[in-house]
């Protein structure tokens, strides 16, 4: 302990030397009485030799703002507050910016208390929060315009199906068979029926008769297909609707089975016939002839190879002269393997670099989701997910392996 001084004053100062927050004496004039150890580490970067008992503190105050030298020197009173929590922002010299809430009080005749407090990391903490609070916002704003997206598209598909049910319902009810008979009928009464109108026209209209109830058997048959396919298709799209609402409400689905890959490409592919149909593409399959399982979320994995598909189809330009696209399963024993390749534009190195960053894309009305979206629910199924192309204009291939 110091000579002459008490233990009351000694714990003082240890108490201010240790304080959490920057503080100072100084004289009016700015000279420092005392400084605790808070004060070294915060103003030393700013001053060009080591601040210490004797230095002058106006000249990192100037840094700050040399608002506040001149307030200490120009107040006059014997005793009293000059500057109370405001906030200051600097920038290091090395790099580093800094904001400090700086309170000066003058506690009578040359003792002026400085103190500092360091809100840096406080407000990088606020703006991280507020941040994070708008996300939230525009995440949850999504979510709600999602959700009521999906459930517009979900009536939209409820009232197709249920047109299409009524279609199939009047099918299946229509007898072919009554036009069938009549045929035969007419058939049978050849001759009189000649007799009454000439040879000739009852054989053209027995004929005629004929070809009418074949078309229309042949029609009603293709018709019937043609229903029950896109029944198919809305049981699909209604199982994407599903797992879309999973996301959107965060309770997505755990549940794992068994499902057959080659009935997942046969799905996609004919949910995608239309499209490639339209674009002229040809659509070759190499895929074994004994199921091919793994354990999986049928919808999702559905979500993935459509996802690729239609990447591939909207890479084919209309004007090129060899428009496919390949999918090849193999049944590797341990592991399956899934490769789909097309003719279509490529892309370059650069571009493959970023083709799974979230937000990453290429086309002007894209998201950057999709490819991130598959690249999760693969790696969710202990799988892994790749994709290659030569460069521009030479295509591209996509390679998915699975444990199995």
């Amino acid at each position: 302990m110091e000579h002459g001084i008490s233990p009351s004053e000694h714990k003082l100062r240890s108490i201010m030397q240790h304080a959490p927050i920057a503080l100072f004496e100084i004289e009016e004039n700015g000279r420092i009485v005392s400084i605790n150890l808070v004060g070294e580490k915060l103003l030393n970067p700013l001053s060009s030799e080591e601040l210490a008992v004797g230095s002058n503190l106006f000249p990192c105050l100037n840094l700050i703002n040399p608002d506040l030298s001149n307030r200490i020197r120009g107040f006059s009173e014997p005793a009293g507050l000059i500057v109370h929590n405001l906030q200051y922002s600097f920038s290091y010299p090395t790099g580093g910016n800094k904001h400090f809430q700086i309170t000066v009080t003058k506690m009578f005749e040359d003792c002026v208390i400085v103190s500092m407090d360091d809100l840096t990391d406080k407000l990088k903490e606020e703006q991280a929060l507020k941040i994070a609070q708008q996300e939230k916002a525009v995440a949850q704003g999504k979510y709600e315009i999602a959700s009521e997206v999906i459930h517009d598209i979900g009536n939209a598909i409820v009232g197709f199906g249920s047109y299409l049910t009524r279609i199939n319902r009047m099918l299946e009810h229509y007898n072919q068979d009554n036009l069938h008979k009549v045929a035969v009928f007419l058939k049978q009464q050849q001759e009189p029926i000649g007799s009454a109108i000439g040879a000739p026209k009852a054989a053209a209209l027995i004929d005629m008769m004929e070809a009418i109830s074949k078309s229309l058997s042949d029609s009603q048959d293709e018709l019937q297909r043609s229903v029950t396919e896109q029944l198919q298709i809305i049981t699909h799209i209604q199982d994407i609707l599903n797992i879309q609402r999973q996301y959107v409400t965060g309770h997505e689905s755990q549940e794992r089975k068994l499902v057959n890959l080659k009935e997942i490409i046969n799905d996609c592919r004919s949910m995608v016939f239309a499209n490639m149909e339209k674009k002229a593409i040809s659509l070759s399959l190499n895929v074994p002839l004994s199921p091919v399982e793994i354990k999986g979320d049928r919808t999702k994995l559905m979500q993935v190879l459509l996802n690729i598909l239609k990447n591939s189809i909207e890479a084919i330009e209309m004007d090129i002269g060899e428009k496919n696209i390949g999918i090849t399963l193999q049944d590797l024993g341990d592991t399956a393997a899934l490769t789909i390749t097309d003719t279509g534009k490529g892309f370059d190195d650069e571009t493959a670099a970023h083709l799974f960053d979230r937000g990453y894309t290429t086309k002007t009305t894209g998201t950057g989701l999709g490819l991130y979206n598959c690249k999760a629910i693969i790696e969710s199924h202990s799988g892994s997910i790749s994709i290659q192309s030569n460069g521009i204009d030479k295509g591209s291939k996509t390679t998915i392996e699975f444990k199995k």
